[in-house]
């Protein structure tokens, strides 16, 4: 008897499981393209700093660069 009810009680969590993966990446990915906004945001700002490190640089092609790590490193 508590042989067909763990038979049950997992096959019923198999099909369910499915669902919370979903779930479960959906935020993941929601909460990497937050991380990713915030830091492209944060990379306008600090692009207006680094004008002086990057003299022959734009502040458009500053951002670029910033941008660009950032894509790699989160996106890898």
């Amino acid at each position: 008897m508590t042989t067909i009810v763990l038979n049950y009680s997992r096959n019923l969590f198999d099909v369910f499981k499915p669902p919370f993966k979903l779930i479960g990446d959906f935020f993941s990915s929601l909460h990497t393209a937050i991380q990713v906004s915030r830091q492209i945001e944060t990379n306008q700002k600090l692009a207006h700093m680094l004008r002086q490190e990057y003299p022959h640089e734009t502040h458009q092609g500053i951002v670029a660069i910033l941008n660009d790590k950032t894509l790699r490193e989160y996106y890898k």
